[in-house]
């Protein structure tokens, strides 16, 4: 056969060229995106163009559904800005409402405000003056004729219930509340603003200590019993109007536990005419665990209060933090925005601000948009508002992004990722305990008591989900619930929250609601800002996170014995790095610390973080091992470190036979692989003398005017020589300024060697738009 030169040039120049062209299709594929338009004003059976929108995003998905079947290699919802009321949940579901891989994006259409909105706005021509003489005069004189009034049955919603809320509760959705001009308005209470002090106790009340306790210091640091699980008295349901328990799953009140009796000094609670639609919030015993409890009666002659339910730990008396306020009361509405609900009539009495421009009623209680199994779907630039419960559920979910998305006024929390954690039954614990059972009211989150006695609990967060650019205020139970990833195995997550601002998030529940729980393994916290909380910022529980360039400051404002970023009771909890994050202007007049490794707490590296006036403690070791500060900078604290050998003493009976950190150990099969390889010193735990704190380093740090630089016994502590405590300023760019960059000429360079700057630059939340 004759070998043809021409013919052979000819067959592959075509081969080529049949190759680009299809280079070509698959790449014009690749870049196909089809738009889908939803309107406010659009038409349910329209095609969904531009000129042409659906007026519903659920109705955009089913189209995007039918065209993801075809060629489209990316659909984007766009969603003109108004207002979209939710009356049910928008799912976003594997299987159910979506069954595509192709990346999906929900988004605001360019600058223009879209807001998902759980409630209802009222018209104004509802809004109403005050006609009733028998409610005029429960009215403080000078404010009767302001106050206005709603009737809930005109406007079909049903206020909901109060019930006990606080510490070691699960979290459920709130009752209806009232926004006004966009704020959250406030049932009306006493006083307006702070607490009063427990006067003296007559009763403790008997303890709501539920059926499990462990170990926990008293102030003489004896061993006390505290309550861990939720009681039975927990979702006891108390109504603004006579319950219908035949709709609901209510636990009966177990009337074998009873309220405390305190007294009272101030004569306003004599003026209260129904006692028993009165409730109680505050820290009643420990400044680390609120509650909220009904009144049975006000002894107006002898000035004492009883209370319906028992609290947590029973009242005590004598310590600052230990005072309430009363709230749900007519008589106290004395300040715009103030409201209360009549039980009877369902009628909603308020106090407008001067200028009233609107009147919002939360009441959706699923999540506003539920998203599960599936992948590749963003959501950008929506706001999500006026809700009884949660922004955004996740579960099993892959390459999901939250982004630009704004969550405030909501009941609970802007997102949740993953299972809830519900209370499982004596068999469950024992047999499955690592399956959550259906709660006992719809929407129940008890993720906390969950991990507690569940530790190595997989909620199936997913995998690489980020929520990023988002801001979230004024929410009810905490912020971002962030967790994922296999414990067992050590498999990370690669879940994250970037560059958020996260304020004021502790609106109904004020301790273990932090702004962000991370949970899991290998998830990340960066670039936020929290701020404005009671309590804790950040909880962790978990292995190999980082929490990396935030700035956290104005938290742990009422509490006691707590931290802005909190973590313990479990020494096989390893491998978190705290880096690069600016503290400051942290706590209040109670002891409270910037990070608490509490009660054996393990394993975390602390590095280039700069502590300013960062409550009573920088870095608190609370009987820990392994955990090294490196390189951070601590100025205008009392002491820069606190560490104790609290397991040698009134903690011990956690590390002894069939103790709790022998069973979180086994848990995880501590002295086998991956976590004898992870982390080495971890396999000799318990026989090397977990009683005593080991291997905690104190490592080329700045102290600038602080007290002291360790509270307890130093000799606990490797105090290295590297450190350096000075008085006044030893070079920095603008001390008085809070400016804590280090200048060139710093004598710090002279008296650390090797020191390096924390990046102030990087560090925080920055706007995007």
């Amino acid at each position: 056969m004759k070998y043809h030169k021409s013919k052979s040039i000819n067959i592959f120049t075509t081969i080529a060229l049949f190759f680009c062209l299809l280079v070509s299709t698959l790449s014009l594929k690749a870049q196909t995106v089809h738009q889908i338009y939803v309107a406010v004003n659009g038409n349910s059976a329209a095609l969904g163009t531009e000129a042409q929108p659906v007026n519903d995003i659920a109705d955009a998905l089913k189209l995007a559904e039918s065209v993801s079947k075809k060629d489209a290699s990316k659909i984007e919802i766009i969603v003109r800005g108004g207002t979209y009321y939710a009356d049910k949940t928008l799912e976003i579901i594997q299987g159910k409402t979506w069954n595509s891989s192709v990346p999906l994006s929900i988004e605001a259409y360019k600058n223009e405000v879209v807001i998902l909105h759980g409630g209802k706005t009222i018209n104004n021509d509802l809004i109403k003056a005050v006609t009733d003489k028998k409610w005029l005069a429960r009215f403080q004189p000078e404010f009767r004729n302001k106050i206005r009034e709603i009737d809930l049955k005109a406007v079909g919603v049903d206020p909901g219930v109060l019930r006990p809320v606080g510490f070691g509760r699960p979290m459920a959705p709130s009752w209806m509340e009232v926004f006004l001009n966009g704020k959250p308005g406030e049932i009306a209470r006493w006083p307006n603003k702070g607490t009063v002090p427990i006067d003296s106790v007559l009763n403790g009340g008997s303890a709501d200590t539920g059926k499990k306790a462990v170990a926990n210091k008293t102030e003489d640091n004896k061993p006390a019993l505290i309550a861990i699980r939720p009681s039975e008295t927990d979702m006891t349901v108390v109504t603004f109007k006579p319950a219908d328990t035949s709709k609901k799953t209510v636990k009966p009140v177990d009337t074998t536990k009873h309220g405390g009796t305190f007294t009272y000094n101030d004569p306003r609670p004599s003026n209260w005419k129904e006692p028993k639609k009165i409730w109680l919030t505050g820290f009643f015993m420990w400044g680390y665990a609120d509650d909220a409890i009904p009144v049975a009666k006000i002894d107006t002659i002898r000035r004492i209060i009883t209370t319906a339910l028992p609290t947590k730990y029973g009242f005590g008396a004598g310590k600052p933090w230990r005072a309430y306020y009363a709230y749900n009361i007519p008589e106290e509405i004395d300040v715009p925005g103030e409201y209360y609900v009549d039980s009877a009539s369902r009628v909603l009495y308020f106090l407008p601000p001067d200028k009233l421009k609107s009147v919002e009623l939360s009441v959706l209680e699923d999540p506003i948009v539920d998203i599960q199994g599936v992948s590749n779907i963003s959501l950008k630039n929506l706001q999500f508002t006026c809700s009884r419960g949660m922004g955004i559920d996740m579960e099993k979910t892959k390459d999901v992004r939250i982004d630009g998305c704004t969550f405030t006024n909501l009941g609970m929390m802007a997102i949740f990722m993953g299972k809830k954690g519900l209370e499982p039954s004596k068999d469950e614990k024992t047999e499955k305990p690592d399956k959550p059972v259906k709660p006992v009211v719809k929407n129940t989150v008890d993720i906390i008591n969950y991990i507690y006695e569940n530790t190595t609990f997989d909620s199936e967060g997913g995998t690489n989900n980020g929520i990023i650019n988002c801001q979230v205020y004024n929410t009810g139970m905490g912020g971002i619930y962030l967790s994922g990833g296999n414990r067992l195995k050590l498999e990370p997550a690669h879940n994250f929250v970037k560059n958020c601002q996260i304020h004021d998030f502790n609106r109904i529940e004020k301790t273990y609601r932090p702004a962000i729980y991370i949970a899991g393994v290998g998830n990340s916290i960066s670039n936020c800002e929290i701020y404005n909380s009671p309590s804790v910022a950040i909880l962790l529980h978990g292995n190999n996170h980082i929490i990396e360039y935030n700035v956290i400051h104005h938290t742990t404002l009422e509490v006691d014995d707590m931290g802005a970023i909190y973590y313990g009771r479990d020494p096989s909890e390893r491998g978190n790095i705290v880096r690069y994050n600016y503290f400051h202007n942290l706590g209040g007049q109670n002891k409270t610390m910037a990070i608490y490794h509490d009660d054996g707490a393990c394993g975390m590296s602390v590095i280039g973080n700069v502590f300013y006036r960062a409550g009573t403690v920088g870095g608190f070791i609370g009987g820990g091992q392994d955990n090294n500060y490196t390189n951070n900078i601590f100025l205008n604290v009392r002491y820069a470190l606190h560490i104790d050998k609290r397991l040698n003493n009134w903690a011990k009976n956690v590390i002894q036979k069939d103790g709790l950190f022998l069973k979180r150990l086994d848990a995880v099969n501590y002295n086998k692989p991956p976590y004898s390889t992870a982390y080495p010193d971890l396999k000799d735990y318990l026989t090397q003398g977990p009683d005593a704190p080991q291997r905690n380093r104190f490592y080329m740090n700045l102290m600038v005017n602080i007290e002291q630089p360790i509270e307890g016994d130093s000799t606990l502590f490797y105090f290295d020589p590297h450190n350096f405590e000075t008085i006044g300023d030893p070079g920095f760019k603008d001390y008085p300024g809070m400016d804590f960059r280090v200048k060139r000429n710093s004598l710090i360079y002279n008296k650390l060697p090797g020191f390096i700057p924390p990046p102030l630059d990087k560090m925080g939340y920055h706007k995007t738009n």
